[in-house]
């Protein structure tokens, strides 16, 4: 994994974060309609900003076939920085 792409995706991560809570989830409250529905207007905001930013932090998938990288990385920047998080901490010891 390649740590630079992996830290500009999480900076596009926590961008979209904020971005999300700051204009999208008070005009979402506004509007009346359910708050579950927010997680997927995240992932395709997400999705189309680690698209355009052409991020692949997943190089591994290059030799199959490196579509494949790009679009991991978009879901990745889509689910947020503590789903960045939970990939990189590894499993929790119970």
């Amino acid at each position: 994994m390649n740590i630079e792409l992996l830290g500009a995706a999480i900076v596009a991560a926590f961008v979209v974060m904020r971005l999300i809570e700051t204009v999208v989830k008070p005009l979402w409250a506004r509007a009346g309609l359910d708050p579950f529905w927010l997680c997927y207007v995240s992932l395709v905001i997400g999705g189309a900003l680690g698209w355009f930013t052409a991020i692949n932090a997943f190089p591994v998938f290059s030799p199959i076939e490196p579509i494949v990288g790009r679009i991991v990385t978009c879901l990745f920047i889509g689910l947020g920085p503590s789903a960045i998080y939970d990939m990189i901490d590894g499993p929790s010891e119970s």
